[in-house]
């Protein structure tokens, strides 16, 4: 019958103990309220979440191929609108950083980056995953540039959230740290920059739109033509090009 995945699958005993103990959530929304005068009065309201089936599904997934493979795999991950991607983001994140191999008590990931654009960054990825914080000081958000990017990662901070701006730092920085390993969780991977999208996004773009730069020192160059259709992942990809990829 239709629904025999949810007694074969999610309310096995342990399927139900890794949601309670990975996936419940309790956290604050700020939520708008009419007053009966007409004015809108804004308040914190408790909310207990649960996970999809579809995050279950995907995360657990990941999770599961990493804790056999390691690190130096990619995956990508295809959601609609409305899926509640924030969420399975934050949950993959904060696993990913407890993720112990099977043949010693190591963990797979020293650090876990979350990479996302500038708008987002300041808002729902970042409240999302701080609210998912259970030991403080475990999630650092990159908002004062370059240098507080690579302190984070020097003192090996667990989960950082970053821009798409800084990814070519990233690269040069997990070059120098050999001994660590990264995962890194790229947000909105297909999403279209062109026209508008493309200048809120992306602040630090050339006027001449043949050189586009992608952080503080680093300038890539793009067909004029195709401008219009570059994407987060045309960046990461022309980056990650011009640099053999990292196994770490």
């Amino acid at each position: 019958i239709k629904t025999d995945y949810l007694w074969k699958e999610v309310l096995t005993k342990d399927s139900l103990t890794n949601i309670i103990q990975n996936y419940v959530q309790l956290f604050e929304e700020e939520v708008e309220k009419i007053l009966p005068d007409g004015k809108i009065k804004k308040e914190k309201v408790k909310k207990l979440i649960f996970p999809r089936y579809h995050q279950l599904d995907s995360v657990s997934k990941m999770l599961n191929d990493a804790k056999q493979n390691g690190a130096g795999k990619r995956y990508l991950i295809q959601h609609s609108a409305g899926s509640g991607k924030s969420n399975s983001i934050s949950w993959l994140a904060h696993q990913l950083v407890g993720l112990f191999d099977n043949s010693t008590t190591n963990t797979i990931f020293d650090t876990v980056i979350v990479v996302t654009d500038r708008k987002v960054l300041d808002t729902q990825i970042r409240n999302n995953i701080k609210q998912f914080e259970q030991v403080k000081g475990v999630v650092e958000a990159i908002t004062e540039g370059s240098k507080q990017l690579k302190t984070a990662l020097e003192e090996g901070k667990k989960i950082i959230i970053t821009t798409i701006q800084k990814f070519p730092y990233i690269v040069n920085e997990i070059g120098e740290l050999p001994g660590n390993k990264f995962a890194i969780i790229i947000d909105e991977a297909h999403s279209s920059q062109s026209g508008n999208a493309a200048g809120k996004l992306n602040e630090t773009l050339a006027k001449d739109f043949e050189k586009v730069q992608v952080d503080e020192n680093e300038f890539i160059f793009v067909d004029k033509d195709e401008y219009d259709e570059l994407t987060s992942e045309d960046l990461v990809v022309d980056i990650v090009k011009g640099r053999k990829m990292l196994t770490n």
